[in-house]
């Protein structure tokens, strides 16, 4: 039990410890890895506020530029003055919008009144079926609009978005339109030198959901009406915020922070690839994991060999106890031994109620055996002896022990005086019938006296009363003439071999 014991809290202690690094490892892990996201989350909304600054900045001096055309417009005298001066009057301020790719102004027909920029249009413009144009005719009260992308019609046929105004007459009615574009590359010119990441991608989107322009640009994505997808509404119902989604456009999942523009219908978002931001952290954890299953491993292979250890020095402890309770040269239980085992049925006995028998076996004439045969053939004698003892005890608890010198003790538990007498006749036939010559001894072999005993104990009653009978039967069988079994002098049962012969 004691070993049970100590095993089971050696692998409790291991269990513990094993439980603890793979606790402390796991809230490591689970703490870097909120840390990483969060760092994510701010890195994402601090790219967003730059870039949504920037672009709101752009975009207001390209509106300026169209409020100033449109001012201009409204002078009676524009069209009566020199062109040079017309030029300044109507597109002053457009010198500023380093951003915009053509700003032009048309009549309520499409047809071209006006143009500015870096790029010139030809006279016979007309943009009376552009998207910014036909909106503006049909709706008095768009304000500012942001068109969806189309195709330039310069020779380089680039694709832009453009930002226009309605402009009315003295009436109220439609007028024409000023429209500034921006080509969508000029729009990706801005993100080219952030590290976003090879999955990481830069959005803008339109208020009712059209895609304007992605980073990295790829021309085959842009104009998408992603307005009914959840994710894009997430977009639309909120000023600004940071999530984590799968993108409809590549599937790809992404921390996204999105924010919307004060003074414009547009919504900017920044998405990072959840798979990069993971990426040193699932190297982190590979690390961490494997320097915890390492000591874990450590601990499994100490526990074993503390087990081993234990269970080793159990055994030495085994074999010391066993060692201290067994008589060297007989191998049969010492007199210490014999005390323990003896309390112990005792005990039992108490409890049980039942009868305990006692015999003591001395080896007749064994001094002068010694003197006339030598010491090392004396030994050879009580290890017979003892073999024969063991030999006539059937039942596990029966126990024969050397009690000291020639003589042996064998405890009997749960068996009466007759059932005694029987066993220690056994034992006295089977040591005669060794044959060991003994020419000190009257009988000429090697003999044994016993003396049986048996009590049925009672709670308090004294231990020694049956050692003291077994010992009284003892000297009585010596007193006898050895080689013969006899039973305290009180005892009514007739003993053994009442007479012993020498013949015998």
């Amino acid at each position: 039990m004691k070993r049970l014991l100590s095993v089971v809290y050696l692998h409790l202690i291991a269990g513990i410890i094993a439980v603890g690094i793979l606790g402390i490892s796991a809230h490591i892990l689970w703490m870097d890895r909120q840390h990483t996201w969060q760092e994510a989350e701010i890195s994402s909304r601090n790219v967003l506020t730059t870039i949504a600054r920037d672009l709101e900045g752009k975009l207001e001096l390209l509106d300026l530029s169209l409020k100033g055309a449109m001012e201009g417009l409204r002078h009676l005298s524009v069209h009566k003055l020199p062109p040079d001066l017309q030029y300044r009057m109507l597109f002053d301020r457009a010198s500023s919008a380093s951003f915009m790719g053509v700003l032009l102004l048309a009549d309520r027909a499409g047809n071209l009144i006006a143009d500015a920029g870096p790029i010139i249009a030809e006279r016979s413009l007309n943009v009376s079926d552009r998207e910014y144009f036909t909106v503006h005719k049909e709706k008095s009260h768009v304000g500012l609009y942001v068109s969806r992308p189309f195709a330039s019609r310069t020779p380089q046929r680039e694709f832009a978005i453009a930002i226009s105004r309605r402009i009315p007459d003295s009436n109220g009615d439609f007028a024409g339109v000023v429209m500034g574009s921006i080509a969508l590359r000029t729009i990706n010119q801005l993100f080219d030198n952030l590290s976003l990441g090879q999955k990481g991608a830069i959005n803008l989107f339109r208020s009712d959901g059209i895609l304007l322009t992605r980073y990295p640009y790829d021309e085959s994505q842009i104009d998408q009406d992603l307005g009914n997808s959840p994710h894009v509404q997430r977009l639309l119902q909120a000023k600004s915020g940071t999530f984590d989604s799968i993108s409809p456009i590549d599937g790809a999942w992404r921390v996204i922070s999105f924010e919307r523009l004060d003074r414009f219908p547009l919504v900017l978002t920044v998405a990072l690839s959840v798979d990069e931001i993971f990426a040193a952290w699932e190297r982190r954890a590979l690390v961490l994991s494997l320097a915890t299953l390492l000591l874990c491993c450590a601990v499994v292979g100490l526990t074993f060999l503390f087990q081993r250890e234990l269970k080793r020095r159990m055994r030495a402890e085994t074999k010391l106890r066993r060692v201290a309770r067994t008589d060297d040269l007989t191998g049969l239980p010492n007199r210490r031994a014999f005390r323990e085992t003896f309390e112990r049925e005792w005990r039992h006995a108490v409890r049980s109620a039942s009868l305990l028998s006692l015999l003591y076996v001395d080896v007749d004439f064994f001094k002068s055996f010694n003197d006339r045969y030598g010491h090392g053939r004396g030994d050879e004698v009580l290890r017979a002896i003892a073999a024969a003892l063991d030999a006539n005890i059937r039942r596990p608890r029966d126990v024969a022990a050397r009690y000291g010198g020639e003589e042996f003790a064998v405890i009997l538990p749960e068996t009466d005086l007759k059932g005694a007498l029987i066993i220690a006749e056994k034992i006295r036939l089977a040591i005669l019938a060794m044959g060991i010559a003994h020419e000190s001894s009257p009988y000429r072999n090697v003999t044994a006296s016993i003396g049986a005993a048996s009590a049925q104990p009672l709670r308090g009653s004294s231990r020694e009363i049956l050692l003291e009978a077994a010992d009284q039967a003892l000297y009585r069988a010596k007193a006898a003439g050895r080689n013969c079994v006899r039973i305290p002098e009180s005892e009514p049962h007739p003993p053994f071999n009442d007479r012993p012969s020498a013949a015998a």
